[in-house]
């Protein structure tokens, strides 16, 4: 296979045929993700992470629009060392912290995961959708979750594009 495509939304995520949801779950033993995730969040949401990709990622904590999104999501956020969001959930008994690349990686793997096994092929290049608004910042942040999950982003195509070509 030459390529896959991943579209990442704030609810759930598309690898090409595979709809996935895009939540990151912790408890004392595990971590959980996408639709297991999503089973595990809603009986502990603080230690669930959703909505990476609207609200957190590539945006510094100082951001004003972080900050009001900050207000409505179950789990903790702090600032890190370096200005940007730190993401805190308890795991196997203690608080870790993850930066919110980290947890989009954690996603973009078990996308990876789920794609090379309904393909019964090995996954590396892919084409990420993201939304037209993105910041430089965030277009990075994406770019650098997706190569911790050991992907190689050849393209980051807006989602309106995306739909054209699709149409």
């Amino acid at each position: 296979m030459s390529g896959v495509g991943f579209d990442f939304r704030n609810e759930s995520c598309v690898v090409a045929v595979a709809k996935l949801t895009s939540v990151v779950s912790f408890d004392e033993e595990q971590r959980f993700l996408g639709v297991s995730g999503a089973a595990t969040g809603t009986a502990n949401p603080r230690d669930s992470i959703s909505l990476i990709m609207r609200s957190i990622i590539g945006r510094p904590f100082s951001d004003p629009k972080l900050q009001q999104d900050l207000k409505a999501l179950p789990f903790s956020v702090t600032e890190g060392p370096d200005g940007f969001p730190l993401i805190h959930a308890r795991y196997r008994g203690e608080t870790k912290s993850f930066t919110p690349i980290q947890v989009m990686g954690m996603v973009f793997s078990n996308m990876k995961r789920l794609a090379e096994k309904n393909f019964d092929t090995t996954v590396a290049d892919c084409c990420i959708g993201i939304p037209v608004y993105f910041t430089d910042l965030q277009r990075r942040g994406v770019l650098e979750a997706a190569t911790i999950a050991g992907l190689n982003p050849l393209r980051l195509m807006h989602e309106t594009t995306a739909t054209a070509l699709a149409y």
